[in-house]
C-alpha cells in the first residue's frame, strides 16, 4: 500500500499509513550505514590503502555514523533505502 492511495480511505488516514509504512526503519538506516562501509572500503585508492587499517576503520565508522545519522533524521522512505542498497559504487550511493 506505500505509495497507492485507496480511494475509500479518508486522506488523514492515507498520510498516517503512508507515513508509517514508507519510512526506513533503524534497521534500513543501519543497512544503509553498513552499505556505506562496503562501498567505502571497496573504493579506497591506493595511497589510501598506506594508511593504518585502524584510520582506514574510524574513518568508515565515522562514514556510517554520518549516513545512519542523516537517514534517521531525515526520514529517508523505505524506497529510497532499497534503492541506495542496491548501489554498486560511491558515484551510485551518492546519487541516491
Amino acid at each position: 500500500m506505500c505509495g497507492r492511495r485507496m480511494k475509500y480511505l479518508p486522506a488523514s488516514m492515507f498520510v498516517f499509513l503512508t507515513l508509517a509504512g514508507c519510512a526506513a526503519s533503524d534497521e534500513d538506516c543501519a543497512k544503509l550505514g553498513d552499505k556505506f562501509v562496503e562501498l567505502y572500503s571497496g573504493e579506497l585508492s591506493e595511497d589510501s590503502k598506506k594508511l593504518s587499517p585502524r584510520v582506514l576503520e574510524n574513518a568508515a565508522e565515522a562514514g556510517r555514523e554520518e549516513v545512519v545519522d542523516q537517514c534517521k533524521k531525515q526520514k529517508f522512505s523505505r524506497a529510497s533505502v532499497e534503492r541506495c542498497l542496491t548501489a554498486t559504487s560511491m558515484n551510485d550511493f551518492k546519487k541516491c
